[in-house]
């Protein structure tokens, strides 16, 4: 184990066991880095500079989307500050930005800790505590979340990793989500309605190559926790119990700029689906001193 300090990233923790490799920023509580031997499997963000697009992040207390920032919540209006401005909507949560202290590292894990500082649009103290550890193929990541306030509060989490079988290019990949059920999205990715995945096969991961296929959809009914990403070279899995994160995030990152268009498929399993806050679906509520943990596991391996 080794720590560093950039001033854009806060404190870097690297992880090792026998040839894995885990890097780890306290902004953020990411996981920036995964690595066996001298392969990458997820994207990074440089450490010099600021995170891009959420890459490898604690997403807390809310995934994905709320629609106008704005929800009722024990019968009281809250407003949040709009961080996707063309869709008008808040976007992952509040810690992502967040510099987490460091504490309990040994060679092969780590604890990050942060308390949420109630602000108008979430007045809810939390206290978010996110746990590493570095097998020799695979790293685990459990997030526990702590009321530390008087009142009931809404809560949900998830991860935000890009991960990379291989060096082809994503059309390439062959991605494998065992879901029964997709979210159709409107023009601003909020939910529209929930459909079986018979009805939309351009969405429907089976373990075919990704091809041109567009997507950034949240998929549930979930037949195993297990989704696979597999390239002539290597294969990532992601994996968690459906019963405490029955959403999954999917995302071909497509963006205009070709460095980074395409990089990584995005892999979030959540709590609860987009706009959760405003829904109610699968939404979190935490009671007076109450935690809620929920975990994944992010594995690889080199094919031959």
């Amino acid at each position: 184990m080794s720590i560093s300090h950039s001033p854009f990233r806060g404190t870097i923790v690297t992880l090792s066991n026998a040839s894995a490799r885990a890097e780890l920023t306290s902004v953020g509580a990411a996981l920036n880095r995964f690595c066996i031997g001298e392969r990458d499997f997820l994207v990074p963000s440089p450490l010099d500079d600021v995170q891009f697009g959420y890459r490898g992040g604690i997403i807390a207390p809310w995934p994905n989307r709320i629609g106008d920032g704005s929800y009722s919540y024990g019968g009281v209006e809250y407003e949040l500050p709009l961080n996707e401005h063309e869709r008008r909507n808040a976007l992952h949560g509040l810690v992502c930005w967040s510099d987490f202290a460091v504490e309990n590292h040994s060679e092969n894990s780590v604890e990050f800790v942060h308390r949420i500082i109630p602000v108008p649009g979430y007045p809810f103290p939390l206290e978010i505590r996110v746990r590493y550890v570095l097998d020799k193929d695979a790293i685990t990541t459990e997030v526990t979340a702590t009321n530390l306030g008087e009142r009931r509060a809404p809560y949900g989490v998830c991860p935000h990793p890009y991960v990379v079988p291989g060096e082809e290019e994503m059309n390439e990949w062959e991605a494998r989500v065992p879901a029964s059920h997709v979210l159709e999205v409107d023009e601003r990715l909020l939910p529209a309605t929930l459909s079986p995945l018979e009805n939309h096969p351009e969405l429907n991961l089976d373990g075919s190559p990704i091809g041109q296929r567009s997507i950034d959809h949240a998929y549930t009914g979930f037949s195993e926790g297990r989704i696979t990403v597999r390239s002539a070279i290597g294969e990532v899995w992601v994996e968690f119990d459906p019963v405490s994160l029955p959403w999954a995030q999917i995302h071909t990152a497509d963006h205009p700029d070709p460095a980074k268009n395409r990089a990584g498929l995005a892999v979030e399993p959540m709590t609860c689906p987009p706009d959760a806050f405003r829904t109610g679906e699968d939404l979190i509520h935490l009671a007076p001193g109450a935690s809620h943990t929920a975990s994944w596991t992010i594995g690889a391996r080199v094919l031959d």
